[in-house]
């Protein structure tokens, strides 16, 4: 704030001199237009940094077992549409925590532009009994792209690729966490950031990814790496071959701090829409 006072402006404040009555009325009407411009340009930050968006939800498998959440988050300006997904595997929860944190992020802050849909829980039954699946017939990531009429299972992968295929979806993000680190050879995938096919987008997108995630991690072991491993079933997979909406799956490992796992499916979430330009500072 400017702090004005009668002396440096040489005002001689009697009340009996109409100069000087004048002179005391101009100065109270320029501190009056001071504090307009301070509140005025207050307002023009923060609306520079929220966005009005549109909410909604939708009920996938309603009344079974499997039944759960979709967020749809809309942007008054068009943009890229972009799916997150957590819970594909029931005891993989710091995914699942950090849409969860996310979703009130986008509610306080909004969007820049675009669409963004998120569904913390998908394999919810899973999620519920902390469990990969809930049977290994089961797996909700070897059963995509599902049938939406069907029970069970193949209904609930077929329910989620409904919504990429009906809202033509632009990227996916499908977030996991393996036991152990990722090693040539191993069947455990700690630190990673998955890719399906050599598509140019897939790996500009994946390379941003890993400078951003690894210019903040400290011990080797903890840094991300890129790796191509296409599995058939898996929504990234199907969601590339069956729609050509490509995707990532983002793994991290167990061994490292629940919170610190946390921090990164939120920087890879931020990160991924950051790319897009879809998100305020």
């Amino acid at each position: 704030m400017i702090d004005l006072n009668y002396q440096d402006l040489n005002i001689n404040m009697d009340k009996n001199n109409p100069v000087n009555l004048k002179n005391r009325n101009s100065v109270f009407l320029l501190l009056i237009i001071v504090s307009l411009i301070f509140s005025i340009s207050l307002m023009l930050v923060y609306a520079d940094n929220t966005s009005v968006i549109t909410s909604s939800q939708k009920i996938l498998c309603e009344g079974s077992q499997f039944e759960t959440t979709a967020y749809f988050f809309l942007s008054e300006q068009n943009g890229p549409i972009v799916m997150i997904m957590a819970g594909v595997h029931g005891d993989e929860f710091a995914g699942i925590e950090a849409t969860k944190q996310f979703i009130k992020r986008i509610n306080d802050t909004g969007l820049k532009k675009g669409t963004v849909i998120i569904i913390p829980e998908a394999n919810k039954e899973a999620v519920n009994n902390s469990v990969r699946a809930m049977s290994p017939l089961e797996d909700l990531n070897r059963n995509f792209p599902g049938e939406p009429a069907s029970e069970g299972i193949k209904g609930l992968a077929g329910e989620i690729f409904d919504i990429i295929i009906k809202n033509e979806v632009d990227f996916l993000l499908d977030l996991h966490e393996s036991v152990d680190y990722f090693q040539e050879g191993a069947t455990f995938y700690g630190q990673t950031i998955v890719l399906d096919d050599h598509d140019i987008l897939l790996k500009e997108v994946a390379d941003y990814l890993l400078q951003e995630l690894n210019s903040a991690i400290i011990y080797p072991e903890n840094q991300f790496q890129i790796i191509q491993k296409p599995i058939e079933g898996s929504s990234t997979y199907e969601s590339l071959d069956k729609t050509g909406t490509p995707g990532i799956t983002f793994e991290t490992c167990t061994k490292i701090e629940y919170g610190r796992r946390v921090e990164f499916h939120l920087i890879c979430i931020e990160k991924l829409l950051d790319y897009f330009d879809m998100i305020l500072p």
